[in-house]
């Protein structure tokens, strides 16, 4: 079942109306079927980031398996063609973290429809949750992207995102996408004007925006009473 006759989000004018969801979806990325269902193992991703093959994605995971098992669902990870890359960063009992550069038509879409994904779980099922935030733009983006490429899904929840604290839900969004798509990184990945006009606005309006959020965030680091070194 299509989800967008059922979702109505609420149109006030205001380009960047935030909203957080979890989308309901499976198959499309065989390697989670077989972890989860060969290995009854719970997944979750925790960041997902396009890479430059047309279905991959360099993500963040973490894995539990019984520890009996655990060797075994290693070595198929390491084996699977739809898995490039494969780094272990914590092996424990019970428990594999990491990051991989693997094939999968849901994390790709989510990864170019501009929206951030929260997390991605599952409990013991194929069918994964995936949390995501962003604009009603980008949500509706994902959306048509899921239906283009065939993945069926359900929308588990919708809500609009609330302001927390100092930091207004907008300023948070253009902070977060800065962030994702490596404004802060140095060398920079990407450049004000290339930002601005991928978020809709304009490049001195992006910098004003993000110089009000990281005063904010600065203040309530070092507290609203810290006084100049001048």
């Amino acid at each position: 079942m299509h989800a967008k006759l059922k979702v109505r989000l609420i149109d006030d004018g205001v380009t960047l109306r935030l909203v957080e969801a979890t989308i309901l979806a499976g198959g499309h990325q065989k390697w989670i079927e077989v972890i989860t269902e060969r290995y009854r193992a719970k997944l979750r991703l925790l960041q997902s980031k396009p890479s430059r093959k047309r279905d991959e994605v360099l993500q963040l995971f973490e894995i539990i398996v019984d520890a009996k098992v655990k060797d075994r669902l290693l070595r198929y990870l390491e084996d699977d063609p739809e898995i490039s890359e494969l780094r272990i960063t914590n092996s424990s009992l019970g428990r594999l973290t990491g990051v991989m550069r693997a094939r999968g038509a849901i994390s790709r879409c989510v990864a170019d429809s501009d929206c951030f994904l929260l997390y991605a779980s599952n409990a013991s099922s194929p069918v994964i949750a995936w949390r995501v935030l962003g604009t009603e733009r980008s949500f509706k983006a994902l959306l048509v992207r899921l239906e283009k490429r065939g993945i069926k899904y359900r929308i588990g929840d919708i809500s609009v995102v609330k302001s927390r604290g100092r930091v207004t839900a907008r300023q948070e969004w253009i902070l977060r996408q800065a962030l994702e798509k490596g404004y802060y990184d140095s060398p920079k990945r990407i450049h004000i004007r290339g930002l601005a006009k991928l978020l809709g606005i304009t490049p001195p309006a992006l910098h004003e925006s993000l110089r009000k959020t990281q005063r904010k965030i600065l203040d309530e680091h070092f507290g609203s009473n810290h006084h100049p070194l001048v």
